[in-house]
């Protein structure tokens, strides 16, 4: 058959390797001139080329066994045009045997079939150890469960020793069942009734300051851009806009004038191939935060009360020109949707709205392009004010 599923290929090669170059291969050729041998390998040669890593690894492995078995691989006689089906074996078999990455790779599927316990795996006690679903239904370890666990074993490992002397110890005497949890209650004496104080000597605690200062430094280090400059206090809030080229946009004006924060509506798509595109990587180097538009007036609020004013960029009756708008430090930009503008019932949360002066008939600007402008409106303010002082 050309066309088996790829779990009924791999549980073919399994079941060949076993009986091919496992701990069955014994039971299963009578000899060298066992007719099963060219029919295993006249199955098996086609799969030297499939495009499934694991039956390929595994049809590699048994060509190498079985060749041999059929044809003289050390004789040279097949050479020069001549083309025989043993000479193209021969030529098989002596790539297989001298190419590096093939002596690796069998190596190691080797080991799989050396350790690979069929008659354990196939019993009742075997089945009934792979763990099942909610649904009753076979569920065994999934590659990726393996990787993490290995991982977290070699993190362990690798962090071990960044204990203290003491407390490797006491570790290991809990795990060897040497002394037991420490204990609270005493002799009366003021002496701990308890064999780990033969191990808990010198015990320190990790002081409240030194982890006030490890948040601290933290902290300062948000407050500056990737390339060192002090963060503004500007937070650009595009809760309301929605599609993905004006948010990448905002975040590619958000780094280049280092805005503190840039919120959006779903961080998820910071992850799509169009917003890393159109913002230039520059979701790497600002801090985003996610707010949705139902929680956006409570929002709103808590950055009032933190100190922040919320300038939004609207035309109402009572919008203030742009260029006659004096910025605050501590500014809130809040962007409308694209065609809407500002909801209503958000304008009660800010404290005053701005518009840009335009010249054309059109009646507005792209929201990234106002929100840009804004943003550089602020900029300049501040390099003012600062270039003042």
């Amino acid at each position: 058959r050309t066309d088996p599923s790829l779990q009924h290929v791999s549980s073919l090669m399994i079941i060949g390797g076993n009986m091919t170059v496992g701990r069955y291969s014994h039971e299963f050729f009578n000899s060298s001139t066992d007719p099963k041998i060219k029919d295993v390998l006249c199955g098996v040669l086609p799969w030297l080329s499939s495009t499934q890593g694991f039956s390929r690894a595994i049809a590699q492995l048994l060509c190498h066994k079985l060749i041999p078995l059929v044809v003289d691989v050390n004789d040279n006689a097949y050479s020069g045009s001549e083309v025989k089906d043993d000479a193209v074996l021969c030529s098989v078999y002596s790539f297989l045997e001298n190419n590096p990455d093939m002596s690796r790779l069998r190596k190691k599927q080797q080991l799989f079939f050396d350790t690979y316990d069929v008659d354990s795996v196939c019993s009742l006690e075997g089945l009934l150890s792979i763990p099942v679903d909610e649904g009753e239904e076979a569920n065994p370890m999934h590659m990726v469960d393996a990787i993490k666990d290995c991982l977290t074993e070699v993190y362990k490992e690798a962090h071990n020793e960044d204990a203290p002397i003491w407390k490797q110890m006491e570790d290991l005497l809990l795990e060897a069942g040497v002394v037991k949890q420490p204990d609270a209650s005493n002799d009366g004496t003021g002496n701990v009734q308890n064999e780990t104080e033969l191990v808990n000597f010198q015990r320190k605690i990790l002081p409240i300051d030194a982890l006030d200062l490890g948040i601290k430094s933290f902290q300062e280090q948000k407050l500056f851009n990737a390339a060192g400059k002090k963060k503004q206090h500007l937070i650009v809030c595009a809760s309301l806009v929605d599609k993905v080229p004006n948010l990448a946009g905002l975040a590619r004006t958000c780094e280049i004038f280092s805005a503190r924060t840039l919120v959006m509506p779903n961080l998820l798509v910071k992850k799509q191939d169009d917003f890393k595109s159109i913002s230039a990587s520059a979701n790497d180097w600002i801090d985003m935060e996610e707010c949705k538009e139902d929680d956006l007036l409570s929002w709103l609020y808590k950055k009032r009360s933190e100190g922040y004013s919320i300038v939004g960029l609207e035309q109402t009756a009572s919008s203030k020109c742009l260029t006659k708008m004096e910025f605050p430090e501590k500014t809130v930009l809040l962007l409308g949707k694209e065609k809407e503008g500002i909801p209503i019932e958000f304008l009660s949360a800010v404290d005053q709205c701005i518009e840009i002066p335009q010249l054309g008939i059109i009646r507005s600007l792209n929201v990234h392009v106002s929100g840009a402008i804004s943003i550089w409106e602020y900029t300049k303010q501040m390099m003012q004010k600062k270039n003042v002082s």
